[in-house]
């Protein structure tokens, strides 16, 4: 992994914030008064959009970020306005938000979350196919002593004392080959994890492209060089994203080709090279985005977008991120 430390990276400053005020806060502690009901919740739907739930009216109402202010009665620029802003980036590591809850500790600069256990089941969904092709008849019956199996941490261990005790197989062979997949089974539940927790990088895109053309169309001169900037970030913004796409498509078909159990020592070691490199993406752009998500473009402070462009831009230039 990288050696430079993100939070020491050309420090990120959230838009119409005071230099010294820390910012996201520890939790989302809301000032408007309907934003601190305990029954309300937001959610994170299926295909990334943010839902306003309110259990007991039962009332889920989808929200488009970039126009939920409005809709929740929220001043641009204002506090509520900026902790609405960071939903997209909180739910990034937690199921729900409900008011006063802590903020997600990537956010604030500590440490990403581990794999969670749905990441290790869709992990070892992938080795099937090398079970079937190399595992033999003790892979088989490991197989289908997975199948019915609880997902977690200690599956592969009572899977294969499933295999000793009901199909008679010896404890060291049938050891050696849950061993195996547990290692590459986990090496890439950690790189879903990684690639789960990336930032908000569509929601970046799309602020750099509206800030880009609110200045052009606002410009007080034709070469406002402002407005030239968030047009050149703008064509290379998306960096970041389509890294992260290469990396787990990359991880995802190292999985899926026709390989065999004993090449699993090398594939582990590739998994967390892709993990790594997933990780330091995550880490550098995600206060970053975060901020972006925070701006309003037809009321930003001109300076407030001068920083964030610059340093987006700085962060770009790391060529090691984003080596294919």
């Amino acid at each position: 992994m990288t050696t430079l430390a993100p939070q020491r990276f050309d420090p990120v400053f959230f838009p119409g914030l005071e230099a010294e005020e820390a910012w996201p806060p520890p939790r989302f502690d809301f000032a408007a008064s309907w934003l601190n009901d305990p029954d309300l919740a937001f959610e994170r739907g299926t295909s990334g959009e943010i839902i306003f739930v309110r259990r007991c009216d039962s009332l889920r109402l989808i929200l488009d970020i970039e126009t939920a202010h409005t809709a929740l009665d929220i001043k641009p620029r204002s506090r509520d306005f900026l902790l609405l802003r960071l939903m997209p980036s909180a739910l990034r590591f937690t199921q729900a938000i409900r008011p006063g809850a802590p903020m997600p500790p990537p956010l604030l600069g500590g440490p990403m979350v581990p794999a969670a256990e749905h990441h290790l089941y869709a992990a070892t969904t992938t080795l099937v196919g090398a079970l079937e092709r190399s595992g033999g008849a003790t892979g088989v019956a490991l197989l289908e002593a997975l199948r019915r199996t609880d997902p977690g941490p200690a599956m592969f261990e009572m899977a294969a004392a499933r295999c000793v005790a009901e199909n008679g197989f010896g404890l060291e062979q049938v050891g050696v080959l849950a061993r195996s997949l547990q290692r590459l089974a986990q090496a890439h539940a950690e790189v879903l994890a990684a690639h789960a927790i990336q930032p908000d990088y569509e929601g970046m895109e799309r602020m750099v492209a509206s800030a880009a053309r609110v200045q052009l169309l606002g410009g007080r001169w034709t070469r406002d060089l402002l407005a030239h900037a968030l047009q050149q970030l703008e064509a290379v913004i998306a960096t970041p994203r389509t890294t992260a796409e290469t990396l787990i498509r990359t991880a995802t078909e190292a999985m899926e080709k026709q390989f065999y159990i004993g090449q699993s020592t090398e594939l582990v070691e590739q998994q967390a090279r892709l993990r790594d490199r997933l990780m330091d993406l995550a880490m550098f752009w995600q206060r970053t985005a975060a901020a972006w998500a925070s701006v309003h473009p037809e009321t930003a402070d001109r300076r407030d977008l001068d920083a964030l462009a610059r340093n987006a831009l700085r962060r770009l230039q790391l060529a090691s991120l984003y080596r294919q």
